[in-house]
């Protein structure tokens, strides 16, 4: 409309040679006419306003940009600034293009200046030729050296750099707007094979942390799949279980490219990233993690770095940029949403967390949704958590964890001196054992007499022997004696003033801040001791909640969203604590602490157990691995457990979903008979005993004796 106006107003400024009537108003009129053709080409555009401009020049194709910035210093001006990328983004008329950089051209950019001390050699040349055959010798071996580290480096893969142990590609594609490199996308690959034999796990961990935490979560140690939700939406079975796991490491854009927290460009960009013709075939399962650092400026990151470190920043500024975190971190999600991705149902833990998200390569045959239609896709969020204990009842928690902390390292230290003690007891006892054997029969020969081929002075030499080998035998066993003598005092010490010592002066302190108006439920100090499992301190925390409040303090949710049974099993219980287990559990039951009450993941304390004992098993880190147990050892523990946390209001979807975990993809070793016959541990008894009413051939002898060794067992 700018534009319209300015030519009308130009135009009929013009005075037309027919109605001139004197010779000075046609030169008037022809002086105006020049000029008018002058700008004809360019100068009316280049007089418009700004913001017209660049309405009418977004809309040029990218290959015009060149032609246009020669055109007039308006045009490239405009073409150059941020305002008109910003445009270009938000209307769509951008052309966005991906590049995957192959291992060389990585080489490339990360050694700029090529391969370092390279230097011509005796040998290399001749020592009559000229400085153009030594440039060219010198070249040459530039490029030979280049070529080797190249190769021994692990840069000689099409998809960028290959890690020379587990094989996987570190992997960047270079982000194109209008011709114009503007930013990367960095992911990750990992070559699951289809015979499950990868060490998913070993090269998760050794790449990152983060990529351990992704592939903990939704993988086994060999690649498969845990989660249900992306099990569903598989168009074959077991298709993502299998072949290259992707994972989107990092996007990162030029601020320009963002107006207005636009998403178009990333979208596209993801887009095209994960259709590069490289990539086609090589990935089944792609997943990212959403990124607040995609969307946010520089300053504001400046800012936000700030605030976490103290530098400055007011209250309001703080929630201001925490809000702006939570914004950025909501925009990736709905970007990647955008290209196709799919919410992670079973990583939702707690509010403002990064979301997860996954693809498949069927995903990416739709067109890239519209931020609309992106809006009307409802987000799985978590439920809504108790707050953090402040004020007095936060004083009682940090009490309590003070204190639980320091507990469990003197309970750890005299369970590892006891188990000390008795391997020194039982090595020292049999060493002991075979010395006095020795000198017994030494003794015994003694005391039959001389033998008449030793000499008088050869046989008092032999027996002086003796008796100072009786004496140091003698000395030895004393000091043996008097270190496991001191080893059983520091034990002692432990347990009869060390522990009841602190338990004293915490009781003490709990109190007074009851007292003050704390709250033992509120403050969450029986969730904390059930972490640390303290067993001696839980009757005397329920005894300071009022009695109609204690049922509510052994079920409720902390603000992680757990009760004080689903704490005890929150981490992976060994059989040298199976003990303490058991009397924990058994006392919160005996409390009235309920196994119904789900957390915010949606498991009751039986399926929380199941995911801890999975993830365990999935990372080698199980009962009989962790402490050179056999399965069978702990077997006997694990249906108790099991026993004691059950249901009996029924297991939830979630703590299906656990025992799949562990029972889905091939039974753990530790789920096995010594045959190698799957025992299914978590039978029902009356599963059980429909199957041996089934059986018409049973022995009833074999029966009972068969009974009798499972009571011992249980025993």
């Amino acid at each position: 409309a700018a534009y319209k106006g300015e030519r009308v107003a130009k135009t009929a400024a013009i005075i037309s040679m027919d109605d001139c009537s004197d010779e000075s108003s046609k030169k008037a009129a022809e002086q105006q006419t020049e000029d008018h053709q002058n700008h004809h080409d360019y100068g009316g555009f280049a007089s418009l306003p700004t913001d017209v401009l660049i309405s009418i020049l977004c809309r040029s194709p990218a290959s015009d940009h060149t032609s246009l910035r020669d055109t007039c210093k308006a045009f490239r001006t405009t073409i150059d600034s941020a305002a008109y990328k910003g445009e270009r983004a938000t209307s769509g008329w951008a052309e966005v293009s991906t590049h995957l950089l192959t291992g060389s051209e990585l080489y490339d950019r990360e050694n700029p200046n090529g391969p370092e001390d390279v230097s011509l050699s005796d040998g290399d040349v001749d020592d009559d030729a000229t400085e153009e055959e030594r440039a060219a010798a010198l070249q040459w071996k530039i490029a030979e050296k280049r070529l080797s580290e190249i190769i021994e480096y692990g840069y000689s893969s099409e998809l960028g750099y290959m890690d020379q142990d587990y094989w996987y590609n570190d992997i960047t594609v270079e982000i194109k707007v209008d011709g114009e490199r503007c930013g990367s996308i960095d992911l990750v690959l990992l070559p699951r094979g289809v015979y499950h034999n990868y060490p998913f796990h070993d090269a998760a961990d050794v790449h990152s942390s983060e990529l351990q935490m992704v592939g903990m979560r939704l993988c086994d140690s060999v690649g498969r799949l845990k989660v249900r939700s992306i099990k569903n939406a598989e168009l074959i079975s077991g298709e993502a279980g299998k072949g290259g796991f992707l994972h989107i490491k990092t996007v990162r854009i030029n601020e320009a490219y963002q107006p207005m927290d636009c998403t178009n460009i990333v979208s596209e960009a993801v887009r095209s990233a994960l259709s590069e013709p490289k990539l086609d075939g090589k990935w089944t399962l792609v997943t990212a993690i959403s990124d607040y650092q995609v969307y946010m400026t520089k300053k504001e990151m400046e800012f936000k770095r700030k605030i976490r470190y103290g530098e400055g920043g007011n209250a309001e500024e703080k929630e201001r940029a925490d809000k702006r975190f939570w914004e950025c971190a909501l925009l990736d999600t709905k970007t990647l949403l955008r290209v196709g991705f799919k919410q992670i149902a079973e990583t939702v833990s707690q509010k403002q967390n990064p979301y997860w998200l996954f693809a498949l390569p069927s995903f990416l045959k739709d067109p890239i949704k519209s931020f609309k239609e992106v809006n009307q896709i409802s987000l799985i969020e978590p439920p809504d958590l108790p707050p953090e204990p402040i004020g007095v009842d936060g004083e009682i928690l940090q009490a309590t964890s003070d204190y639980c902390i320091a507990m469990r390292q003197i309970l750890d230290m005299v369970r590892t001196m006891k188990l000390d003690l008795d391997k020194t007891e039982q090595n020292s006892s049999s060493d002991l054992a075979e010395m006095e054997r020795q000198f017994a029969e030494a003794r015994t020969s003694i005391e039959e007499g001389k033998p008449d081929t030793l000499s008088d002075e050869r046989w008092e030499e032999i027996v002086a022997q003796v008796e100072r080998g009786e004496e140091m035998l003698r000395a030895h066993r004393a000091t043996i004696d008097e270190m496991v003598q001191s080893q059983r005092d520091k034990i002692r010490n432990k347990i009869d003033v060390a522990i009841p010592g602190a338990a004293e002066e915490f009781q003490k302190v709990v109190t007074a801040l009851v007292r003050k108006g704390g709250s033992i439920r509120k403050s969450y100090a029986i969730h904390c001791c059930s972490r640390f499992r303290i067993t001696q301190h839980i009757d005397f925390l329920i005894d300071l909640v009022p009695p109609e409040g204690r049922a509510q303090a052994l079920s409720s949710w902390d603000a992680c969203g757990l009760t004080p049974l689903h704490c005890v099993v929150i981490d992976t219980p060994v059989l040298c604590d199976r003990d303490e287990y058991l009397e924990f559990i058994e006392r919160l039951l005996g409390l009235g602490a309920d196994t119904n009450v789900k957390s915010a993941k949606g498991v009751t304390p039986i399926g929380q157990y199941r995911l801890t004992i999975s993830e365990k098993f999935d990372y080698n880190n199980i009962f009989g691995m962790q402490i050179g147990d056999e399965p069978a050892e702990w077997r006997p523990f694990h249906r108790k457990m099991e026993g004691l946390l059950r249901s009996y209001r029924g297991e939830t979807d979630a703590d299906v979903e656990a025992k799949c975990a562990v029972l889905d993809n091939d039974v753990d070793p530790n789920l096995m008979e010594q045959g190698g016959d799957v025992e299914d541990v978590w039978m029902d008894d009356d599963e059980g005993e429909d199957a041996d009413a089934d059986n018409e051939d049973v022995d009833m002898e074999g029966d009972e004796e068969s009974d009798n060794e499972d009571d011992e067992e249980e025993e």
